[in-house]
């Protein structure tokens, strides 16, 4: 595993990623694992390899709302490397795997003195809050079955495969309606024979199908576009 399986890591300077590499350190994330939460002090930057991490948006009662997820397009916990604190984001755990893990504030120091690093990493966020804006919308105009189609393609998305770790019960903490709508809605999707789904894995089989029912067009891989 190298930091330039990271496709942010990828798209910087020789210089800037020899110097980023050094304080970063190779981790496994397991599945749930919670890498930054409101309540939680000042924390770590993870550029993603093969991991999977939805930011949610958690209310008093323990429900919440994704408006996000990352994989190896890109970083979470950046906001740390600002010097901005946690936020009111949880940074979520959705499917385990590989990262490089920075200190908040060695990163801080970092790009301090690297200019080109923090417009990297600005232009980075500007075009991850588009997609942000995009989640919310939908979660406002969308039914749930082209909610799920649309998490559904943006997991793929952030993970390369067509075979998807994803139960009911998260889906439903993701969309933030109850597990009985989820599962209506999968049913319909693999009625419509769009996917197939078991013991919490979630198969693709109609990319475009998918598209037209999710009301989206194919994704990016998160970078925007010079």
């Amino acid at each position: 595993m190298t930091l330039t399986q990271n496709d942010l890591v990828a798209s910087l300077a020789a210089d800037d990623q020899r110097l980023l590499g050094r304080h970063c350190k190779p981790v496994e994330l397991q599945t749930g694992d919670i890498l930054s939460a409101p309540h939680l002090p000042n924390g770590h930057v993870h550029f993603l390899i093969s991991a999977c991490v939805a930011l949610v948006v958690r209310h008093t009662d323990g429900s919440g709302l994704a408006v996000g997820v990352t994989g190896h397009e890109g970083a979470v916990g950046l906001q740390h490397a600002l010097g901005l604190g946690s936020g009111n984001l949880t940074l979520q755990v959705q499917r385990g795997g590989k990262a490089f893990r920075a200190e908040g504030e060695a990163m801080q120091r970092l790009i301090a003195r690297r200019t080109p690093l923090l417009h990297a990493f600005a232009i980075y966020l500007w075009g991850f809050s588009q997609e942000v804006a995009s989640m919310a919308a939908a979660s406002q105009t969308l039914d749930i079955k082209a909610r799920l189609a649309n998490w559904i393609l943006l997991s793929h998305a952030r993970n390369g495969h067509d075979d998807l770790l994803l139960t009911h019960a998260h889906l439903a903490d993701m969309l933030g309606v109850r597990r009985a709508g989820v599962t209506l809605a999968a049913v319909e999707l693999k009625e419509a024979g769009l996917v197939d789904y078991l013991r919490g894995r979630i198969h693709i089989l109609n990319m475009e199908g998918l598209r037209t029912v999710a009301k989206r067009p194919a994704l990016s891989n998160g970078l925007p576009q010079a």
